[in-house]
């Protein structure tokens, strides 16, 4: 009885398809194959195919699965490309390979990674555009921070469709063009919109406004025109707003008097016309003012008072 039990086990093991098993470790050793420099020899030291990918320098696994569910490289010193072979690590929920020297594109297959909710390749050399379904249809990524590298490109104009758990993007300086797109409203628990130093144009669309979990709105040194829309001051828990180094026109809308938690405001260097609204006397949380080279007129003595030193 006991042969034919393990006999039974046997058969179940033996039939049981391999892929689960050896899919995670294929897919970090092709990482390691498209690394160029391993500066600090990292992964030459620690990749070592005698041992458990677990135990595997920046790799964390899963308890019950003992699958891949976090890739943490930041600082490693790699030099080389982003294998794409990284979107059969399908049950990753972390990507981080900051501060390195990666080059080439970021690949679309990084789409497949249906749990991944945290995603950072900032400070790195990539270029080309960024993969439309990274911003479009991963339906629980809460995280995306790209900034400090070379893509370029325009936001897909759905963006946001399938993302409705984004909570943190930044693109800052990279070189994205076109229009900031109005389906930005679809990514209800944004917190941080981060698009700075890039060559964003049109309009800042009214949609912002129904970002009602905006707490930081950091758009400055792109070429964005017209008026700021009274909507976006409506968005009661902004703290930041740098709008500064933009051809921004119209007035300065008095709804801002409604942002009792805005702590920083940088509006310099763009054409806004009209007076100061006087209620820049509610804003009691207001830390950092910035309102130069505009056209505006109307100082107020409470305001300089107050904000004296931030002008």
């Amino acid at each position: 009885m006991i042969l034919v039990t393990v006999n039974i086990l046997f058969t179940l093991i033996s039939s049981a398809p391999l892929t689960d098993f050896t899919t995670d470790r294929d897919a970090l050793l092709a990482f390691k194959k498209a690394i160029t420099v391993d500066t600090d020899g990292v992964l030459s030291n620690s990749w070592l195919t005698n041992t458990s990918i677990c135990v595997w320098a920046g790799v964390t696994c899963g308890i019950k699965h003992h699958r891949v569910t976090a890739l943490n490289l930041s600082n490693f010193a790699l030099h080389g490309n982003l294998s794409p072979h990284l979107g059969n690590l399908t049950f990753l929920r972390s990507l981080d390979v900051s501060s390195n020297n990666f080059t080439g594109i970021l690949p679309t297959e990084l789409s497949k990674l249906h749990r991944l909710k945290h995603l950072s390749a900032s400070s790195n050399n990539f270029s080309g555009e960024i993969p439309g379904v990274i911003l479009t249809n991963m339906s629980v990524l809460e995280y995306i921070d790209l900034r400090s590298n070379n893509l370029s490109g325009a936001l897909p104009s759905d963006m946001c469709n399938n993302t409705p758990k984004l909570k943190i993007l930044v693109l800052r300086e990279n070189q994205i063009y076109g229009n900031i797109p109005r389906s930005i409203y679809k990514c209800s628990e944004m917190q941080k919109l981060g698009l700075s130093m890039n060559m964003l144009s049109g309009n800042l669309p009214t949609e912002v406004g129904n970002l009602s979990m905006l707490t930081v709105l950091s758009l400055y040194d792109n070429d964005l025109q017209g008026n700021i829309p009274s909507s976006v001051f409506n968005v009661s828990r902004l703290e930041f707003i740098y709008l500064s180094g933009n051809t921004l026109s119209g007035c300065i809308p008095k709804e801002i008097g409604s942002l009792t938690s805005l702590k920083y405001l940088y509006l310099y260097y763009n054409n806004l016309t009209g007076h100061i609204p006087r209620q820049f006397g509610n804003l009691s949380s207001l830390l950092g003012l910035n309102i130069a080279s505009n056209k505006l007129a109307g100082i107020h003595d409470h305001i300089i008072t107050k904000f004296l030193l931030v002008f």
